[in-house]
């Protein structure tokens, strides 16, 4: 993996709070923000992702269809020939 340089600004009082941090945890302060960023893009990308399931799933044909397949997996299917 190949690595980019950012330059960013942040209020001192973040940035002696982050290497006060990085130094308690024995790392170096770009390893800790790269960490925090990596965190927060998974975060956006699973709110993203969340907001557009809901979003198909607010379809009044594709919620009723869902209901009709789970409405027939229920009535044939056996839970104790399930393997949990």
């Amino acid at each position: 993996m190949g690595y980019s340089r950012l330059s960013i600004t942040v209020p001192d009082e973040l940035y002696e709070e982050l290497r006060a941090m990085a130094k308690k945890k024995k790392i170096k302060l770009s390893h800790l923000v790269t960490d925090a960023i990596r965190e927060k893009n998974n975060r956006l990308k699973e709110e993203a992702f969340v907001q557009q399931v809901n979003e198909f799933f607010s379809d009044q044909e594709v919620r009723e269809e869902q209901s009709r397949i789970a409405e027939d997996i229920a009535r044939t299917t056996d839970l104790e020939e399930l393997p949990w």
